[in-house]
């Protein structure tokens, strides 16, 4: 590679330095008639461009060498790899032997994965404005599905619901949850690393065409800007919120978490976040974090034009939400945390004698979140929460709260919905491809608060729903690193306040290569 850098800048040289002393030659006799009989003038135009020349060859064999020495590297751990493969003896009894055999698919993974980054090496980097490094990533993913009994949506369930046309169940297959990230790292700024992130999908609606059911529209699922120092962090962008840390494993279920609306807080909202640590003996942790938060409306906006306000961002103040987490060192994975939230909320509500009245409502929760492993293969995680007016954090079963009327006065009223809720999972991991897991989640509105007022007779099943449970197993296979392949079962129980409930099963299988 050295000897083809030289060769290119002597020709370059050969090849544009007459042209070059040309062209200032020329210009010099059009501005300046008496330098062109002047030969000191051109030897030192002549020096100059050498110079320059040569300071740019110095930058780019430097620049050479330091990719020859990281590819050195590269090559050095392959080697090692390669020896390792070598030393493992198959004269071991069954049992050892069939660990020797994965261990050597592992080791066999690590060598085709150090290859690969060997050649990365030798390809042109994406280029960016900024010049700093940009990572792309994401997931291919396709789901197929079978659904027994009537849901609201039959490629992502979330509630099931009484059949209103007569059928009972429904098979199909779609790539709507399809994932690509993009991640840029920028300059250091007042000591912290600075990088960003966005992730989107194509679940943002169903295209306008002729056969586009299965297919979708792009949207933005979250995104970040963050400033990151030793113990510090400070980040702006769309995220779930901090009071709701973790999520079920589930790739049936990726644009939106599993189990949400059945006990999973996860909306993706704007919010702006402060996070430190304080660091102690062997890698233990205590985390404090803040964050201001723009509460979205539970359900759907009421235009499809314009973006209207919801009722928190209609009380003229963000929402509050902290959180202190206890983190044990990164292998053990053990991690405790506790969390608080607080929105105002507005709400029109008017009256004959003023046209302009509102009524106030406050939204908040306290949370838990838990990631305890066991010897490890096992792992049990979760949260549970207890709060009022959750459905914009996606608890509540879509609802933050119920209009009806006073039982007593007949006047039109409002009232928060309390809820109790959460989720819990057991993950098995067998080996470093296979892995099981089984989670439960619940979402629960106090049947207090529907007694207290008079829902109208026309009243839709989202005011109607007070209680949403799901039950999910799945098994995750990786063959590879980057193929993924895991079967799901789901089961849905969903509970008005008055009639029967409603249930559904759900089959689902994803196959997805991850990027």
């Amino acid at each position: 590679m050295r000897d083809l850098a030289r060769t290119f800048f002597v020709c370059f040289i050969v090849c544009t330095v007459p042209q070059a002393l040309q062209g200032q030659s020329d210009l010099r006799t059009a501005s300046d008639p008496s330098s062109s009989s002047t030969p000191e003038g051109a030897s030192m135009q002549l020096q100059q461009k050498l110079d320059t020349i040569s300071d740019a060859l110095v930058a780019t064999q430097q620049q050479l060498e330091q990719s020859r020495r990281q590819i050195q590297q590269l090559q050095e751990e392959l080697a090692q790899v390669r020896k390792r493969l070598v030393a493992s003896t198959p004269s071991q009894p069954k049992g050892e032997e069939d660990s020797q055999v994965v261990k050597a698919s592992d080791l066999q993974e690590r060598v085709e994965a150090l290859e690969a980054q060997v050649k990365i090496q030798d390809q042109t980097k994406v280029e960016t404005s900024s010049k700093y490094a940009v990572r792309f990533g994401g997931l291919v993913l396709f789901n197929g599905f079978v659904n027994r009994g009537a849901v609201d949506n039959i490629d992502l369930p979330s509630v099931a619901v009484h059949s209103t046309t007569g059928t009972t169940g429904s098979v199909g297959a779609g790539m709507r949850q399809t994932i690509l990230d993009i991640q840029g790292f920028g300059p250091r700024l007042a000591g912290a690393r600075t990088s960003a992130y966005v992730s989107m999908d194509f679940y943002g609606g169903i295209p306008y065409e002729n056969y586009g059911t299965v297919a979708g529209v792009i949207r933005m699922r979250t995104a970040d800007i963050r400033f990151d120092w030793t113990r510090d962090s400070l980040d702006g962008g769309m995220e779930a919120p901090l009071i709701s840390p973790l999520s079920p494993t589930s790739y049936a279920t990726v644009a939106e978490p599993s189990l949400s609306w059945a006990g999973n807080l996860w909306t993706w909202a704007p919010q702006v976040r402060y996070a430190h640590q304080f660091v102690g003996a062997r890698e233990q942790h205590v985390g404090f974090e803040f964050g201001l938060w723009d509460p979205p409306a539970a359900g759907y906006n009421t235009t499809d034009v314009l973006r209207t306000p919801s009722p928190g961002e209609r009380a003229n103040q963000p929402g509050y939400e902290g959180r202190v987490s206890y983190g044990s060192a990164e292998e053990q994975r053990l991690q405790i945390g506790l969390s608080g939230y607080y929105s105002r909320q507005s709400y029109s509500m008017p009256t004959a004698s003023n046209p302009f009245y509102s009524e106030g409502n406050d939204s908040w929760a306290f949370t838990t979140d838990w990631r305890i492993p066991f010897a490890h293969r096992f792992e049990v995680s979760g949260e549970g929460y207890r709060g009022r007016s959750l459905g914009s954090l996606g608890g509540g079963v879509y609802k933050d709260v119920l209009y009806g009327t006073d039982p007593v006065s007949g006047a039109a009223v409002i009232r928060g919905l309390n809820d109790i809720g959460g989720w819990t999972q057991l993950k098995s991991k067998f080996s470093s491809q296979l892995e099981a897991n089984a989670s439960i989640g619940l979402d629960n509105g106090f049947a207090s608060d529907f007694h207290k007022v008079v829902l109208s007779p026309t009243a839709s099943a989202t005011q109607l729903r007070a209680r949403n449970r799901m039950v999910v197993a799945n098994l995750v296979y990786r063959p590879k690193t980057y193929l993924i392949f895991s079967p799901e079962y789901r089961r849905i129980w969903t509970w008005p306040i008055t009639g029967q409930r409603s249930t559904a099963n759900i089959f689902t299988l994803s196959a997805g290569y991850q990027f």
